[in-house]
């Protein structure tokens, strides 16, 4: 990721300066020197979520447009020119007023002209949604030490309450961007936002404050137009599931929706978030990854979004707990429309290399570059192959024979067995294709279809030929 300073040239007299940076959602973001992008952020699906751009202002002369008086202490500026009390309850609501959690109004000020900012004290325990301590689905947030999760519920309660912005009780740029990183991929359902805005009051050059104001893309109405669209999207979800008895039931019904009815295409607009998925219908690694953890949170099963790279790209995946095992699902690389470079790829096919995976089968061309460590996964209980018969320890023809007998039972279109080493996958090779004997496993004897992929350990056959 490349991070380049903006600056701008300003007459300062003060020694009290702003500094201001703006994250994007899983954009890519890289700037030429003295420019950045239109918007601010380059859509594409290259970047680790939520980058940070810094754009730097030696900004003193500004003051006046903030805050009301120099002379004041800057912990007093932001209280008094914000307008805003250290209750974190108060807002500003549209006309001006600050109205507080019980939807009343408190006395207005000027608010049209200067910022409401909330102001987050340093022992805001109570911010922390009641539920939120003990949530499992909440991985990132248990990853964080003490103090990061209160910076944590700081953000997560500006975003809920779409709060304008917020004095938090943290100095440290680095510790505020992790915790933004960690709420963005904790809640697939903060769709509306695509960063935000830091705002650091230095004295002296030493750090007094940072505020955040999150970077929100939709209003109000907007917002409920869109979950009213996921919750019908969900509604058909769960309407033509099957009785799954497992987890791993669970699982594979939604990676085969997820791919069923997405297309990955970068021209998505929310491509960045679960709207791509849910009410376009086409979406990038970031959008399938984030609904797919939507999706485990409504029906209950474990699930967190990991990044890092794959194929030499950015990229995201998820990590999921399956009937009490850690284990890897990529759904972006289960579609073949996305992960299409297997010779004579049938596009109908799926691939499930990445479905149930463990931490040895998935990190030999997937790489973690994630936020907070990921879960281990070391079992292959949960693995499709396993699940199915068709994972292979030894160059055994016996076994798969009776793979391809229950694939032509169970009238499947193509079976795919996966090898757990080159030795084996080397030996189904020379015994299959090398000596021939692929068409003693087809119905029809005249012709075979297959795929092999050595990158993968996987033969793919056509069965509906």
């Amino acid at each position: 990721m490349k991070k380049k300073a903006l600056v701008l040239s300003l007459i300062c007299t003060a020694a009290l300066s702003l500094t201001t940076s703006c994250a994007s959602m899983p954009f890519s973001a890289e700037t030429e020197e003295g420019s950045v992008p239109k918007d601010g952020v380059n859509t594409g699906d290259s970047q680790v979520p939520w980058a940070l751009v810094d754009i730097k202002q030696n900004a003193s002369e500004l003051l006046s447009d903030v805050f009301p008086s120099t002379e004041s202490s800057p912990d007093d500026m932001l209280r008094e020119g914000s307008g805003a009390s250290s209750d974190p309850s108060s807002v500003s609501g549209p006309d001006g007023t600050r109205t507080g959690a019980d939807g009343g109004q408190a006395a207005s000020g000027n608010m049209a002209e200067i910022p409401t900012v909330v102001t987050f004290s340093g022992n805001s325990s109570a911010l922390n949604p009641a539920d939120q301590q003990f949530d499992p689905s909440k991985y990132c947030y248990h990853k964080l030490r003490d103090h990061e999760k209160l910076v944590y519920s700081q953000i997560y309660t500006m975003i809920l309450q779409r709060m304008p912005e917020g004095v938090l009780s943290s100095l440290d740029e680095d510790e505020i961007d992790k915790c933004f990183n960690c709420v963005m991929t904790d809640n697939p359902d903060f769709f509306y936002l695509d960063g935000y805005r830091m705002t650091k009051t230095t004295l002296d050059g030493k750090t007094k404050s940072i505020s955040l104001a999150p970077r929100y893309t939709m209003d109000e109405d907007e917002i409920l137009r869109m979950e009213d669209s996921i919750d019908d999207y969900v509604n058909k979800f769960f309407s033509s599931m099957p009785d799954c008895p497992d987890e791993y039931s669970k699982a594979k019904y939604l990676f085969d929706y997820l791919i069923d009815n997405t297309e990955y295409d970068g021209s998505s607009k929310n491509n960045q978030n679960i709207c791509s998925v849910f009410a376009e219908n086409k979406s990038v690694c970031q959008g399938y990854s984030m609904a797919a953890k939507y999706l485990c949170d409504e029906l209950g099963i474990f699930c967190t979004t990991v990044y890092g790279e794959a194929g030499g790209e950015s990229h995201a995946w998820n990590i999921m707990r399956l009937d009490g095992i850690y284990c890897h699902v990529d759904v972006t690389w289960g579609d073949t429309s996305y992960h299409n470079s297997a010779e004579n790829r049938n596009e109908a096919m799926k691939d499930y290399v990445f479905l149930g995976a463990s931490d040895e089968i998935i990190y030999k061309n997937h790489h973690v570059s994630h936020i907070v460590p990921p879960p281990i996964c070391t079992s292959l209980s949960s693995y499709y192959f396993v699940r199915t018969g068709t994972y292979f320890t030894e160059t055994d023809v016996g076994k798969l024979d009776d793979a391809f007998d229950n694939a032509y039972a169970a009238g499947d279109g193509i079976l795919t067995i996966r090898c757990s080493d080159r030795a084996v996958y080397d030996g189904f090779d020379d015994f299959l294709f090398s000596k021939g004997n692929v068409f003693e496993f087809l119905k029809n004897r005249n012709k075979a279809r297959y795929v092999r992929n050595p990158e993968e350990l996987t033969i793919s056959f056509v069965l509906n030929q």
